[in-house]
């Protein structure tokens, strides 16, 4: 992570953040706005996030700039397959669907298949795991098995703090729905730790709130990890993974089983914090 460092000019005092940074930069205000927004601008040392704020002559304005490049999805990998179903391990940065872009769309292309449809989603930021049905009536007769807990679902996460390992489970009330998210820890150090979860529930952000509720939230997560952790801002992306999925199939009753490679940016934040 590199910085970009500049004082305010007397005559640019008054002017919002965001202009003056696509100023600076030599980029668009949209582009400038979306760093206030990822939180990696500093004035005087402290972040600001704040769209309104305007600076001040003198003001240091601090920019945390990244080489990192999102990566292109050239070929999605395809981790278990039948007549039916597909599990693919979904690259970060790209949505599930309803999207030109989105795996999704890419698949339909990849398989020479229009008819392929999500049966679930990830977060854009979040890896791994995701099932796809080849046609409508197989989703449809896939979609009772995630209203219920037929599926199990694995994830691994890193997280800032040291999880302390007597907790086994996070047990909480989310937008109205008790939810239960099973904890396991893998490694755990002062300043991070590494775990592998269980959702029993489906809540929207599960994983993310319950962890940010007890105050150990997902590395590299912008919504709620805060800006108050530096190895937590390094990161590119939120650092959780769907690492597995058990079910029975729906048809045949036969167990499916797929698990998901940790990809390269996960390993090299576990590696930082020297977590295995």
């Amino acid at each position: 992570m590199k910085k970009q460092i500049f004082t305010v000019h007397y005559n640019d005092e008054g002017k919002r953040l965001f202009v003056l940074i696509a100023e600076q930069l030599d980029i668009s205000k949209k582009a400038a706005q979306a760093l206030i927004d990822d939180k990696k601008v500093l004035v005087n040392g402290k972040r600001v996030w704040i769209r309104k704020h305007e600076v001040h002559e003198d003001d240091r304005i601090e920019i945390l700039v990244s080489d990192f490049k999102k990566p292109e999805a050239k070929k999605i990998a395809i981790l278990w397959e039948d007549a039916d179903y597909l599990i693919v391990n979904k690259p970060a940065y790209f949505v599930t669907n309803a999207d030109d872009n989105s795996i999704e769309a890419k698949l339909r292309v990849q398989e020479k298949n229009p008819n392929i449809v999500a049966v679930h989603r990830l977060d854009k930021e979040t890896s791994g795991c995701v099932i796809f049905a080849k046609s409508a009536k197989a989703k449809e007769t896939m979609i009772p098995m995630f209203q219920g807990r037929d599926i199990m679902k694995i994830y691994r996460a890193v997280t800032i703090g040291h999880f302390p390992s007597s907790w086994k489970e996070i047990r909480t009330d989310i937008e109205g729905y008790m939810s239960t998210t099973l904890v396991k820890t893998l490694d755990s150090k002062k300043h991070a730790s590494y775990l592998e979860l269980r959702i029993e529930t489906g809540r929207t952000h599960q994983i993310r709130r319950h962890l940010a509720d007890k105050r150990y939230p997902v590395m590299g997560d912008k919504k709620y990890a805060g800006t108050g952790n530096e190895l937590s801002l390094e990161q590119p992306r939120q650092m959780l993974h769907a690492y597995r999925l058990i079910f029975p199939h729906p048809k045949t009753g036969k167990p499916v089983r797929a698990t998901a490679p940790l990809p390269g940016d996960f390993k090299a934040c576990l590696a930082q914090m020297k977590l295995r």
